[in-house]
């Protein structure tokens, strides 16, 4: 996701920070930051929920989001697969 508005990798962070504890608190995914680790204006997520179903799963993750529109933040799901 971008965050354009961000100069330097603090102002990332505390997006990002912010961004997990949030969605942490209200599902029960794991979420991290995994990519464009040195790019203060991208902030590339990874989300993981375990399910019983797919379908449930999928819902979790797009209820994470959901959450980050709504903090403002354009973002997409790159890949959402099963193991």
């Amino acid at each position: 996701m971008r965050i354009p508005w961000a100069r330097s990798l603090k102002d990332k962070r505390q997006v990002a920070q912010s961004l997990i504890a949030k969605i942490g608190r209200q599902l029960p995914i794991a979420i991290a930051e995994v990519d464009h680790l040195d790019d203060p204006q991208l902030l590339g997520l990874g989300i993981c929920a375990v399910a019983n179903s797919r379908m449930h799963a999928e819902r979790m993750v797009q209820e994470a989001l959901a959450e980050i529109g709504r903090a403002g933040l354009d973002a997409r799901a790159v890949e959402i697969g099963e193991r």
